[in-house]
This record gives structure tokens, sequence and C-alpha cells, in this order.
């Protein structure tokens, strides 16, 4: 077990997810919180700390943000803190069946 305070592995997956809901930051207009259900995994560097299945919230950082609650959507995630928690960053944005982003 990696000892507290010990950041995360460099890791790397690509996801793809159904979007439950967008939320912009309230205090960084460029920042938008993502709650994601995850439907695929592939680890691209390192370990994964997703899973099939699971309900997790993720971030993006992006002027504007077109995707909306339920789409599916495409994204490279990597976790981003230590075992005590972290978030889960979110880039390439892409809505599967629409052309929309962040």
């Amino acid at each position: 077990m990696t000892p507290a305070g010990v950041p995360a592995a460099p890791n790397q997956s690509r996801i793809t997810a159904n979007l439950l809901k967008v939320t912009q930051s309230p205090s960084f207009r460029d920042k938008w919180q993502l709650d994601l259900e995850i439907v695929e995994v592939e680890s691209v560097q390192g370990g994964s700390f997703v899973q099939k299945g699971q309900l997790i919230q993720g971030f993006t950082i992006a002027e504007t943000c077109a995707v909306a609650a339920g789409d599916t959507i495409s994204a490279t995630a990597e976790f981003l803190g230590d075992p005590r928690g972290g978030q889960l960053r979110l880039t390439n944005v892409r809505a599967a069946a629409r052309d929309a982003s962040c």
C-alpha cells in the first residue's frame, strides 16, 4: 500500500462514460465538474484508478463545455491525488453521438 501523502504514480486511461451532470465552477470560469458513470476503461499509462460501472466525479479545464447530461462521452482520465483522496482530471472530452466537446 502506498503511504499517506505520497502522490499517485503517473497514470492515464481512455474512458467512455455516461455523463450524468455538468457544473461550471463558481470560483473558476474555465473549470467544469463532470459527474460520470464509467462504461469502459482502457489503461494507457500506469495503473487505472477507475473501473467499469463506477460513479465518479472528474473535472476539465476549458473556456466552454458543450457536452450535456445524457451524453456518452470519451475522454482521457488521470487521477491526481494520494491514498487519502484526489480528483480525476479529464482531457480531450468529446460527446460520442454529436459534435460537442470541452
